[in-house]
């Protein structure tokens, strides 16, 4: 079945390739005279990747940008759908879809699905970092651009970030009235409304207000009870503006968000017995010949039904507000401030043995809260470009959790945990770029950061299991400063930054080499632990890149960019799972290379082409197994060896209207799961394909669309968890159906 889906993959690839190559390169000698027409891709994007504004072509970073255009006629809902249209970034839904999400970019990642660690990929909205696993899962709306920088960020962002970061820009008030409606109607009853409307309150006030809903019935059927899967999103945004004086600018902003659904069911997957009661083997659990260690198994073969018997909840709500001032106090000089708090706060049932059986019922509540600080000047003259600074971060983490195993089964056990975590960052940096001559330049920047992590744990059994300490309120596990002394500490200063060398021959090409180190801290365990305390802390981690890339633009036709890199990556913080316990170590090495390319072009009127492919090779060393023992050359988790993405659409006149068609589609090869590389944390590759219809009436004010996502049917898996070891099952975790629906939206 897989080599027929790869051979299917590549044929629709292979074509779809060769139709615009062909449309590409014949118009581009000829095109650049004519009318762009109705071009949204080529548009120019002005990009804030290295603090300040410039053009997405003369940027030496590898960076994918949307428009709020773009974001808009790809269908971007949510904050992990940006995966489907940028090279080398796959995201993960290790505890279910709307929650912790698992951003992974050229196979940078962390799998962890507990809520005191922080992502490999950093994320930012409004200039502010998301610490929180738990509040990366948000929708999107009145966006300005999405830019996903890859690489190692080590100097200008506040949070070092091995992977990279994506960084997510709301659309600021103006000096003029502008407002929209958007109305969807959806497979499933989904309906989602959005709008926003901005202008001045006074000369010296600007104001824009956005609001977004988004509610679905459960697409995953269940047949014992209420569907699960379901969306019900409500979010609002507050910007205010107010120019303090000529110079001088403070925006306030404003947030919040709410979501209450059933939460995500996963597809059960016996692994324990064959059907004759003997162990079973990985050929026969991937046929679905095998039942979970209690006689459950699910032999439907549909990837969106089962048989849940626990209405698990998925709550989650956010809050928070900033507040930039921008001030040019000299001649070429700008100070920023960016003062911001964010809170978030999460209650999660999960159903983990995804059966109707009483078996293995946890619950998982988070409070987190974090304040920062960056202040920054931005400064420039004829041959310099340079910004210095200072970030302070401070993260207060509360992590009550519960884990009762089958109320029919004797003996049961109820293990009661609470985890607290305090994080506190400070950092200096900057980064210079110096003109040798207008064509060469050099760049060199440096962040320094001292940070410092308090843990306490807490694991009480409930119930007195006779399996466990066999006293209802016995205290399993206590870890603390007063328990295990500086072990429950971590407290470390690392230096970081990045050098490089950038060749602009003319206004249309640059080329850019480049050698940059980040890294991420280290931090510790959480979870129903039952491991030494040695085992709860782990070390940082640290990742030095070593890139070279051209961005080229042929005339007003076509952008191509390529960037090729090596990864040297160490002490890589690898996830161990153990059910239920899952464990961060620190793994000896990874190696990891690759390349992208990314082909943005309007060949002629009417006409857009958005090509990319992202080529990767992984290889990690010294990962730690359950039982202690270590495996060499395993393959990284979420790291196919190929991605490709496409996107053609072409808009003609139609009356004094517009009617464009869109067809956009993205590809993933093989990739694991997990880092030890098992047959049942395989997906085999898949491709999903979209499509869009389209027609902007005259006065291009009002526009109606019929869309469809995955309208091939494409059943794939997004995630898996093996749980054979003690409970005999694996979750498998599946992306979305076949969804289809109307929008109607009216901009002024």
């Amino acid at each position: 079945m897989g080599n027929v889906r790869s051979v299917r993959s590549v044929g629709k690839l292979a074509a779809m390739a060769g139709t615009a190559i062909a449309l590409v390169l014949p118009a581009t000698n000829v095109a650049a005279q004519e009318e762009r027409g109705s071009s949204l891709l080529l548009e120019e994007i002005i990009v804030t990747s290295q603090k300040r504004e410039e053009r997405l072509q003369d940027t030496p970073v590898a960076v994918t940008a949307f428009t709020g255009n773009a974001i808009r006629e790809l269908g971007f809902t949510n904050s992990v759908d940006i995966a489907q249209q940028t090279p080398g970034l796959v995201i993960g839904t290790p505890v279910g879809e709307g929650n912790n999400p698992s951003f992974t970019l050229r196979g940078v990642g962390l799998n962890d699905f507990n809520d005191n660690n922080e992502g490999t990929v950093a994320v930012y909205v409004d200039e502010v970092y998301l610490g929180s696993l738990a509040g990366q899962t948000f929708q999107l709306f009145d966006l300005e651009r999405i830019e996903v920088l890859r690489g190692p960020q080590g100097t200008l962002y506040g949070r070092n970030a091995t992977g990279g970061l994506v960084h997510f820009i709301s659309r600021r008030p103006t000096e003029e009235v502008d407002m929209y409606l958007e109305g969807t109607y959806g497979r499933f009853d989904q309906i989602k409304l959005e709008g926003a409307v901005g202008g001045p309150i006074t000369d010296m006030i600007q104001a824009r207000l956005a609001v977004a809903y988004n509610k679905a019935d459960g697409y995953v059927e269940n047949r014992i009870g209420p569907n699960p899967n379901e969306s019900d999103n409500v979010a609002g945004r507050l910007m205010v503006n107010f120019d303090l004086s000529e110079s001088a600018s403070l925006l306030l902003n404003v947030h919040g968000a709410k979501s209450d659904v059933i939460a995500a069911a996963y597809q059960h997957q016996g692994t324990g017995l064959d059907l004759n009661g003997d162990p079973c083997s990985p050929d026969q659990a991937l046929a679905g010949l095998c039942t979970d260690y209690f006689g459950y198994r699910d032999t439907d073969g549909d990837p969106w039904a089962g048989e849940y018997n626990r209405r698990g909840r998925l709550k989650l709500e956010n809050f928070g507000f900033s507040g930039t001032l921008t001030w040019d106090f000299a001649d070429n000089m700008t100070l920023t401030s960016i003062t911001a708090y964010e809170d978030v706060e999460k209650f999660h049932q999960e159903d983990t043995d995804m059966g109707p059986l009483d078996i293995l019922f946890p619950t998982f509540q988070l409070d987190a809260k974090q304040f920062s600080q960056e202040v920054r000047v931005n400064g420039s003259s004829e041959r310099f470009n340079w910004v210095i600074g200072a970030y302070y971060y401070d993260q207060d983490v509360h992590m009550p959790q519960a884990l009762r195993f089958g109320e029919d089964l004797d003996p049961s056990f109820y293990l009661d945990t609470v985890a607290d975590q305090d994080t506190r960052s400070i950092a200096g940096f900057a980064q210079i770029e110096y003109d040798i001559t207008p064509e060469f330049s050099i760049l060199v920047g440096g962040r320094y950061t001292d940070e410092r992590k308090k843990y306490d744990y807490i694991q009480v059994d409930r119930l007195g299991s006779p399996d466990l300490a066999g006293v209802p309120g016995a205290v399993l596990m206590e870890f603390n400063r007063d328990t295990v002394g500086d072990l429950a500490v971590f407290d470390k200063g690392v230096f970081s930054g990045k050098a490089g060398i950038n060749w602009r021959p003319n206004d249309d090409v640059l080329a850019f080499a480049s050698v940059s180190r980040g890294f991420k801290s280290g931090g510790f365990n959480a979870g129903f632990t039952d491991a030494p305390p040695e085992r709860i802390r782990y070390n940082d981690e640290k990742l030095t890149s070593y890139e070279i890339g051209i961005k080229t633009t042929i005339g007003r036709v076509a952008r191509f960019n390529a960037t090729a890199f090596y990864y040297d990556y160490k002490d890589l913080q690898a996830l161990t799972f153990d059910p239920p316990s899952a464990f961060i170590t620190n793994a000896a090495s990874a190696k990891i290379k690759g390349a992208e390319f990314e082909l943005v072009a309007n060949p002629f009127q009417g006409l857009d082409v958005n090509l990319g492919l992202s080529l990767l090779d992984t290889d990690a060393d010294n990962i730690t197994l359950p039982d202690g023992s270590t495996v060499d050359n395993r393959k990284l988790v979420l790291a196919p060896k190929t991605s490709f993405n496409a996107l053609v659409r072409y808009t003609h006149p139609v009356g004094e209207g517009y009617l464009s068609a869109q067809v956009d589609m993205s590809y993933q090869s093989a990739h694991y799961f997990d880092v030890f590389n098992q047959p049942l944390a395989r997906e085999n590759g898949y491709d999903v394909w979209n499509a869009r219809l389209a027609y902007l009436f005259p006065g291009e004010r009002f526009e109606v669309a019929i869309w469809g996502k995955n309208i091939f049917k494409e059943k794939y898996l997004a995630y898996t968890f093996d749980f054979t070891s003690d409970f005999g099952f694996n979750q498998l975790f599946y992306g979305a159906p076949a969804t289809y629906g109307l929008t109607a939206s009216f901009r002024y």
